[in-house]
């Protein structure tokens, strides 16, 4: 927690702090009491969602899901779970998102290990997934490939949901992929997906897979230089910039993909990427120059495109 004489003060003062009228020290610190000074505390510093962060928090701290904070909310809580969750409390108020504190994010109802070497996975990129199972969903035994894996959370999530593919995951950042194999340990698929190191689709080729694969899923970095300076602190501060800037040009992965689609898809296979509110009309085009046909995209929660889908029908 944020404040005092040096910018920081210790958790400990911070929940003693003589400020906060309404609290006695001899209080004892409950689950409830707790959620809700977190809750106040957060919300003066201006974070969006107080009470979910404070109660994801303090379930991670407590070792519990956050159901069941509502069913013990008079229970003490216990000096080391306390200052494990003061740190925590203190890393959120300086903006470090809620999932690289506790390590770990739900996807697809899954859950992945996260660091600052990966992308937090987004909801959003559940309609890709959701995508690409429906699109896998009537053949035998397709090949799949996630470009730009990060996590492994598309990769993962497939492997999980179509025992049946052949899923290949392929990152630039070393680091990433090792997180991306340890999630495939998590979620017991580790032996269904093949982890490829290299730039984009270089790895395909380097594996013989030319012309082999049937669905190409892909969410790779479309945020333009210019745009940097106006994502949220949490995204500037803590998350990997190169997994979500596209230097010099925003759609520069899009045409790695896009004309690299004739040469790994077997017809009649897919390219689907996930493009983003001020990208999918560019996209699309960049589809149909390659060849792709019906083409479409797909709007997410928000009613944004968010994804956009290529099908290469035959050579």
């Amino acid at each position: 927690m944020v404040g005092g004489k040096q910018g920081h003060l210790s958790g400990a003062q911070a929940l003693r702090d003589s400020s906060e009228k309404n609290m006695e020290k001899q209080q004892p610190w409950t689950i409830a009491r707790l959620l809700e000074w977190t809750k106040d505390y957060f919300a003066k510093k201006g974070l969006e969602k107080p009470r979910l962060d404070a109660e994801v928090l303090l379930a991670h701290a407590l070792g519990i899901d956050r159901i069941s904070l509502y069913t013990g909310f008079e229970k003490i809580v216990d000096d080391k779970t306390l200052a494990q969750f003061r740190e925590m409390v203190r890393r959120r108020a300086e903006r470090c998102p809620v999932a690289y504190i506790t390590g770990r994010k739900e996807f697809m109802s899954l859950t992945f290990e996260v660091s600052p070497d990966v992308l937090i996975p987004r909801p959003e990129t559940e309609i890709l997934v959701e995508k690409a199972i429906e699109a896998a969903r009537g053949m035998e035994s397709p090949a799949i490939a996630d470009i730009g894996a990060g996590s492994g959370a598309i990769a993962v999530a497939l492997a999980v949901n179509l025992p049946q593919a052949r899923i290949f995951a392929t990152d630039i950042n070393d680091a990433a992929l090792k997180i991306a194999q340890r999630n495939a340990v998590i979620n017991g698929v580790e032996g269904k997906i093949k982890f490829l190191h290299g730039d984009m689709l270089e790895p395909l080729r380097a594996e013989g897979l030319a012309g082999k694969i049937d669905i190409i899923a892909s969410n790779p970095p479309y945020v333009a230089e210019t745009e940097w300076p106006g994502l949220m602190e949490d995204v500037r501060r803590y998350e990997p910039r190169e997994a979500l800037v596209s230097e010099g040009d925003p759609l520069k992965y899009y045409r790695v993909l896009a004309g690299g689609a004739g040469e790994m898809l077997a017809p009649p296979g897919c390219l689907m990427v996930e493009a983003g509110a001020t990208r999918s009309a560019a996209v699309i085009a960049l589809f149909k120059e390659a060849g792709l046909q019906s083409v479409e995209s797909v709007k997410d929660y928000e009613r944004i495109e968010r994804v956009v889908i290529g099908r290469l029908l035959g050579r």
